[in-house]
C-alpha cells in the first residue's frame, strides 16, 4: 500500500516594505539577480511577476511547437510525447533563447507604466513643509544646481536596477537644464549591504567626491566593504576617512531620517520621487522626463523675465 507522506507547513514571511520594517530584512539582491527586471519600485516585485512568468511559459509552448515538435516525437519514430518531454523541450528552447524572456518582461513592464501614466487621477502632494526640510539640511547629496527652481528628489538603492537606469537619465537630465536641483535621499530596502553602499556614498560628500563616486557605483563589480574602500582609493579619497565616516553614527541615523520620510510619504519601494512638490512613484517614461526638463527651462526663462 502506498501512504502520502505528510509534508512540512511551508512557513510564509511577510514581503519587506520601508514603511511596515524599520530595519530591512530583504535579502541583499532580489530573485531576479544583479540586472533586475521586476521594476524594484515598490520593493521586489518578483514574486508579484510568477503568474506572469507562468502564463509566458505557456505561450512559450504554443510559439515554439514546431521546433518542439521533432524532440517530443522524434523525426522518424513518432511516439506519444509526454509531460516531461515537452517541459525538457521549453526549458531548451528558452535556455538557447533567453532575450524571449526579457522581451516579455519589458513589454508586461511598459504596459504597466502605460496603464498608469493613462490614469487622470491628479498628482500627490508632498508636504512643504518636508521639502522645506529636505532643502535646507545642506548634509544631503545634491547634483545639478544646488540653488535650481525645479527640485527633483529622489529615494533610490544602489542595488536597484531601475534606480540604476533612472540616475543615468537624471544624470543627462542636468546636462540639458541648469535649473534642475536633484536631491538624492539614499533609502536602502534590499537589506545590510544597501546600507553599507549607501553609507560609503554619503561618506565620498564628505571628501567632496559623491559625484564621482555616485557615477562609479553605477558601474562598479564589488560591491563588498573591501571592494567600496578600493573605489574610493582609485578616486583619491582618503580611505581611513572614508571608512571610518562610513561607519559613524551620524551616517547611520541619516538613513533612518530618511525612512523616516518614506513613512510620512506612504513610499514602500524605489526609486521613488518628489517632482515639483509631486510624489511620482516609480521609474518614468523618457517623455515624461523632457517634459520635466522643459518645465525647468521655462522656470527659469519666467525668473528672468520677472527681473
Amino acid at each position: 500500500m502506498v501512504t502520502k507522506k505528510n509534508k512540512k507547513p511551508v512557513q510564509k514571511t511577510a514581503h519587506p516594505s520601508v514603511a511596515a520594517q524599520p530595519t530591512p530584512v530583504q535579502k541583499e539582491e532580489c530573485a531576479c539577480g544583479a540586472d533586475c527586471k521586476c521594476g524594484c519600485n515598490s520593493g521586489c516585485k518578483c514574486e508579484k511577476l510568477l503568474p506572469f512568468f507562468g502564463m509566458v511559459l505557456i505561450a512559450l509552448s504554443v510559439i515554439a511547437s514546431p521546433f518542439i515538435r521533432p524532440y517530443a516525437t522524434g523525426f522518424n519514430k513518432p511516439a506519444a510525447p509526454t509531460a516531461k518531454m515537452t517541459e525538457n523541450a521549453i526549458r531548451d528552447f528558452i535556455k538557447a533563447n533567453p532575450k524571449v524572456i526579457l522581451d516579455s518582461v519589458n513589454s508586461y513592464y511598459q504596459k504597466q507604466q502605460g496603464k498608469q501614466a493613462g490614469r487622470k487621477a491628479p498628482p500627490k502632494k508632498a508636504d512643504s513643509k518636508m521639502i522645506a526640510e529636505i532643502l535646507a539640511d545642506k548634509t544631503n547629496t545634491v547634483l545639478g544646481n544646488p540653488k535650481g527652481t525645479f527640485v527633483i528628489i529622489e529615494f533610490f538603492d544602489y542595488q536597484c536596477g531601475y534606480c540604476k537606469m533612472m540616475n543615468k537619465k537624471l544624470a543627462e537630465a542636468i546636462k540639458k537644464s541648469d535649473n534642475i536641483r536633484w536631491v538624492l535621499m539614499d533609502n536602502p530596502i534590499f537589506g545590510e549591504k544597501s546600507e553599507i553602499i549607501a553609507r560609503y556614498a554619503m561618506a565620498a560628500d564628505k571628501q567632496g567626491k559623491f559625484a564621482e563616486y555616485h557615477e562609479a557605483l553605477g558601474e562598479n563589480k564589488d560591491m563588498s566593504e573591501t571592494g567600496l574602500i578600493a573605489l574610493g582609493k582609485k578616486l583619491g579619497l582618503n580611505t581611513d576617512k572614508l571608512t571610518k565616516d562610513a561607519n559613524s553614527k551620524e551616517l547611520k541615523d541619516k538613513l533612518l531620517k530618511t525612512r523616516e520620510y518614506t513613512k510620512e510619504l506612504n513610499l514602500s519601494g524605489v526609486p521613488m520621487f518628489i517632482i515639483d512638490g509631486d510624489v511620482q512613484p516609480g521609474a518614468f517614461q523618457d517623455a515624461q522626463l523632457e517634459e520635466y526638463i522643459k518645465k525647468a527651462n521655462d522656470m527659469k526663462k519666467t525668473k528672468k523675465a520677472k527681473k
